[in-house]
């Protein structure tokens, strides 16, 4: 069998077709053999999944591997190489299937993030503890910068009633600061929310005008 680099796609379920042949471009009979893939990292010091093979028609060489999305999901996109191991019925022995034309027993891999997009932790952005002894109902978040062309901002209100509004600024000593989003009216809320932010801004905060309750958890990525 030569095979191609192979690539895996997380997020989704994969499906491999595999044609034996022998040395003749000749099918295999494959009817007493079983077959285990098995995936491990660049450098070959990890094992990362090994899963037996099923017969799509043994008589005539063909097998299929499935990894599917929960296979992947504890494995991060990377380059990799990947190995199939052929076992008899009648045989106490195991060798390797070879992947190409030097007889080599390993073959290239790539995994990769392309159904979903890469998972990126949130941060969390702390909130000032509010002291209202100036008789002012507006406080602040600490500042923090646009993750990207894409910045999602998650705030988990408590029992609160107020308005929240993003705001940025250029710099960190700017007073200036400008309205990204218009403002937010939470009536007694504890139903964490979300806001999409568009377009890079150096400096953001989150300004809370806060009648009652609070804004417990605030997180960005």
């Amino acid at each position: 069998m030569y095979a191609k680099t192979l690539t895996l796609h997380k997020g989704t379920d994969n499906v491999l077709i595999f044609n034996f042949i022998n040395q003749d471009q000749k099918p295999v009979n494959n009817s007493t053999a079983t077959f285990t893939f098995k995936i491990m990292n660049s450098e070959g010091t990890d094992a990362l999944l090994s899963k037996t093979m099923e017969d799509i028609d043994a008589t005539k060489g063909t097998a299929k591997v499935t990894i599917t999305e929960q296979d992947l999901d504890g494995i991060t996109a990377q380059k990799g190489h990947y190995s199939i191991e052929r076992s008899q019925s009648n045989s106490d022995l195991y060798d390797a299937v070879f992947v190409d034309d030097h007889q080599g027993g390993r073959g290239t891999l790539n995994i990769v993030d392309s159904v979903y997009p890469e998972h990126t932790e949130s941060t969390s952005v702390t909130i000032p503890d509010f002291n209202d002894t100036d008789g002012s109902t507006t406080h602040y978040s600490s500042q923090f910068a646009s993750t990207g062309e894409t910045t999602t901002v998650q705030y988990k209100p408590s029992s609160f009633t107020g308005i929240i509004a993003l705001e940025g600024a250029t710099d960190s000593t700017d007073e200036l600061w400008y309205d990204i989003t218009a403002d937010i009216n939470l009536d007694d809320s504890s139903t964490t929310g979300y806001i999409n932010v568009t377009g890079f801004h150096p400096y953001m905060r989150l300004r809370i005008e806060e009648v009652s309750g609070s804004i417990s958890e605030l997180k960005v990525r």
